[in-house]
């Protein structure tokens, strides 16, 4: 132990203290963890006492306060915190000594007793040893029973939770004692309250008896459980009460008998609280799903659901997670649709299993039993719009620096009657070997970068051309830094072979899709498509940057500056294509960021015939004493030096000799502000192909507005604009609209004008629970909408009734927070003294 005082003995002889200062003017330091009392009397200084004699000794305050340099703990009071803007973080953890000497402190303007038998402290009174504190106005330590007695407003901490009362007994050996008349505080729930009596079982396990718990705040009460015994364990992170009653006010609303509730993270098999939804096209939908925690790496969640105008469904979830795999497996049905007269059935296979460090396999199976289950059952536009369920399992493995993929792949199409298309190809199977090499200055005598790939695919499909493809990649680059211009030149083959297996037949697919279009398959179906070929082609390509820096001043920030052109040239040969078939090829959306690819084509069935410049140039401005970005600006264009001849089946061949004019431009002007923007535009036509723009704005936490204008001629032009923002004390007012407008330019093919989403709400935040009530409009396919209600009741620390629509919320609404969650989770050290 360290005691914090003089030492004399009872008849008066004095003993000179060495060694650490203390706090409050107190002198000297006295061991007694493990060594003899005539050893720590050694430490401290001379003492005629023997060891035998066991002479009581008295510590007092020294008369007159010590001006040296204090050595003591660092203790932060809660205020001093604040002002600071400091918290401590919700994981810090106690890692507990190794050996069972760990130190005791006491504390006390009057410290006397016999040193083998008993101990007491009086007068602002503590016992502090790692992980807790005791304080009182007299603490009595019976060191032969290792029994402590504390009396007169008693304070324990001990890890995370809070105790306040009259009277205290405690074992330390065992940590077991009781407390008589008092209030607490959970850190881990944020939960306080009263009680009659606490019983500390175990270090970590605590028994209160009649007792009263909420996590409202002093100043808002609202609602409390009053329990006739409550069990807090914090192993595993459960609260258990016994005789439990929900009171809001003084008002008793819902006897809940014996119940149990997380205190943290942790699992507890038992029931979830149920959610409820009413939808037009659903009615009520009611959900009571039941939770079994199997095993610490394995969990079942069932969960019965009521649909008003369909009948039960029921659902399971199962997890897993261990140190090489994880997955989640659910599988819904609905037996005898009451509209439908069937069965409806969802399964779904989704894990990961890594057998070594460089090995790992993928599995991503769905499947649905009929077309419209999303459609009729699902509760979301993301949902509802699912048409395409994958099936596939991957390997990948790395053996000598190569990289081995083996996959197979095949989806299901969930067809759309009012909106028709083809079911895209299944692979089966793909193999796959690459590897790369950047060169490293230093280690490499050249620098030269390289990779290479090899794949060989399988392409099947019901109705269109089947066959394999090998595909062979090869790519050389030469890195050359001088005068601060880098300059990379580079050598690229192409070799592809094509052999099929079975032809397309045009009249099956479009019986079987419904006469949908054939897109870029138009080659896959009768006898045009050659029945195999063999293409190889080289590409070159060079790329010249550079990096200039200037500083600059803006009022009083010290900013950088920087321009940063770049250049680039590449050349395919052209080759006859035209009837060529494809399979997983398709033509990415161009931007300023894919300005300067030497690829047209995403997929290895089209390579174009390229001879083009591409130039562009970014400038920023960046803080010089933070290195934050404040402004982005950037423009490029190509030029072409021949028309384009190599397109997929239904595309059109480019003749032009520049490109449009790509740009992009995003700034933050504050921390809490960013504007993003991209454009496409013709010059020729004075046509802007693409344009968007988004800015938002997030003050602080659950405050935020996101204005966002999307234009593609052709395809779409909508407006978003989504907010979480307060309205008043303790109302937030959510909501988000996305609306397609009238092509600017008359265009036809944009689609109609109308409502895409519309999401809207309030939330209320009372302290210690928060209410939300939010309806949602979707459409479930090109002829249908539904409109979801949904209204939740969560109760902080305790539970959330009603039905859930935080995931809408989330999905909908960038940085939305929940309005319960502003404030840091709660650290176990947030009561300490």
């Amino acid at each position: 132990m360290h005691f914090f005082g003089t030492v004399t003995s009872r008849v008066g002889q004095d003993v000179t203290p060495i060694g650490l200062r203390a706090r409050r003017g107190l002198l000297g330091a006295l061991l007694l963890a493990s060594a003899p009392v005539a050893h720590a009397f050694h430490l401290l200084g001379s003492c005629s006492a023997a060891a035998d004699d066991a002479q009581p000794i008295r510590l007092a305050q020294a008369a007159t306060p010590t001006t040296d340099a204090v050595v003591a703990p660092l203790r932060l009071s809660q205020g001093v915190r604040a002002s600071l803007g400091l918290k401590f973080d919700p994981v810090l953890n106690l890692e507990p000594s190794s050996s069972t000497d760990t130190p005791v402190y006491i504390f006390g303007r009057e410290i006397f007793g016999q040193m083998e038998d008993d101990l007491e402290s009086r007068g602002d009174a503590e016992f502090r040893k790692i992980g807790m504190f005791i304080k009182a106005d007299v603490i009595r330590q019976d060191l032969v029973q290792n029994e402590l007695f504390a009396e007169g407003s008693v304070k324990l901490f001990r890890g995370g939770e809070y105790f306040e009362g009259p009277r205290l007994r405690l074992k330390l050996g065992t940590m077991q004692g009781s407390f008589e008349n008092i209030s607490y505080q959970l850190v881990a729930t944020g939960g306080r309250g009263t009680a009659e009596r606490a019983e500390f079982i175990q270090p970590l396990e605590t028994r209160l008896s009649k007792v009263v718990y909420t996590t409202c705040p002093r100043d808002r009460p609202a609602w409390e459980l009053r329990m006739r015994e409550m069990l807090i364990d914090q192993a595993s992170e459960i609260g258990s009460a016994k005789s439990a009653v929900f009171y809001w006010g003084q008002v008793p609303l819902l006897p809940m008998g014996n119940t149990s509730f997380g205190i943290g993270q942790g699992r507890k098999t038992g029931f979830l609280p149920f959610s409820y939804t009413t939808s037009t096209k659903l009615g009520l939908e009611v959900k009571t799903p039941f939770y079994w925690n199997i095993a610490p790496q394995h969990d079942l969640t069932l969960y019965p659901r009521f649909i008003g105008t369909r009948g039960v469904q029921l659902g399971n979830e199962f997890r897993f997670l261990r140190p090489n795999s994880l997955g989640t497996a659910i599988y819904e049905v609905l037996p005898g649709d009451s509209k439908t007269n069937t069965t409806r059935q969802f399964g779904s296979v989704i894990a990961s299993y890594r057998p070594a460090p460089n090995t790992a396999i993928g599995i991503n199976i769905q499947r649905a039993s009929d077309n419209n289950y999303f459609s009729d059952l699902g509760t979301s536009l993301l949902t509802s719009s699912t048409r395409l369920l994958p099936g596939a399992v991957t390997a990948n493995t790395t053996v000598s620096k190569w990289n081995l993929r083996a996959e197979v792949q095949e989806f299901q199409l969930l067809q759309d009657i009012g909106s028709p298309i083809l079911r895209p190809y299944s692979v089966l199977p793909k193999l796959s070997v690459s590897r790369s090499h950047r060169s490293i200055p230093g280690r490499d005598a050249l620098p030269l970068d390289w990779n290479v790939l090899g794949e060989m695919a399988s392409f099947q499909h019901p109705t269109l051309a089947q066959g394999e493809r090998f595909v062979g990649v090869g790519a050389l680059a030469f890195r050359h830094f001088q005068d601060g211009v880098n300059i990379t030149p580079k050598l690229t083959v192409h070799a592809t072979h094509y052999g099929q297996t079975r032809a397309g037949d045009s009249a099956m697919t479009a019986e079987r899709y419904l006469n949908a279009g054939l897109g870029i398959f138009t080659n896959n179906v009768g006898s045009t498509s050659p029945s195999s070929y063999t293409r190889v082609l080289p590409s070159f390509s060079t790329d010249l940057s550079t990096t200039l820096e200037r500083p600059l001043k803006l009022g009083a920030s010290g900013l950088e500056q920087t321009l940063e052109p770049r250049v680039s040239y590449v050349y395919t040969p052209y080759q006859d294509q035209s009837k060529l078939p494809v399979f997983d090829t398709g033509l990415p959306s161009l931007s300023f960021a894919q300005l300067f690819s030497d690829q047209a084509f995403a997929g290895h069935d089209r390579v174009a015939d390229l001879n083009q410049i591409s130039a562009g140039v970014t400038s920023r401005l960046i803080e010089e004493q933070s290195g934050a970005e404040r402004l982005r600006l950037a423009i490029g264009q190509r030029f072409y030096f021949s028309d384009q001849r190599v397109v997929l089946p239904g595309g059109n061949a480019r003749s032009d000799r520049r490109s449009d004019l790509f740009g992009a431009a995003s700034a933050r002007p504050r921390r809490d502000l960013t504007v993003d923007s991209g454009f496409r535009y013709t010059p020729v036509t004075s046509e802007w192909q693409s344009a968007s723009l988004v800015t938002r704005f997030s003050p602080r936490p659950a405050s935020s507005l996101s204005a966002a204008y999307r234009f593609v001629r052709g395809s779409s032009n909508t407006v978003d604009l989504a907010f979480q923002w307060p309205v008043s004390a303790g109302w937030y007012a959510v909501g988000r609209i996305q609306q397609a407008l009238t092509n600017v330019s008359g265009t036809p093919g944009t689609g109609a004008s109308g409502r895409v989403e519309t999401v809207g709400g309030l939330e209320y935040d009372g302290g210690c629970w928060v209410a939300r009530i939010v309806a949602q409009q979707f459409p479930i396919s090109a002829t249908e909408r539904n409109t979801v209600f949904f209204f939740q009741i969560e109760f902080n620390g305790l539970g959330r009734l009603g039905n859930d629509p935080l995931a809408v919320l989330k999905r909908n609404i960038p940085n939305y927070r929940s309005i319960n969650e502003i404030t840091p989770l709660p650290s176990k050290f947030d009561n300490f003294q």
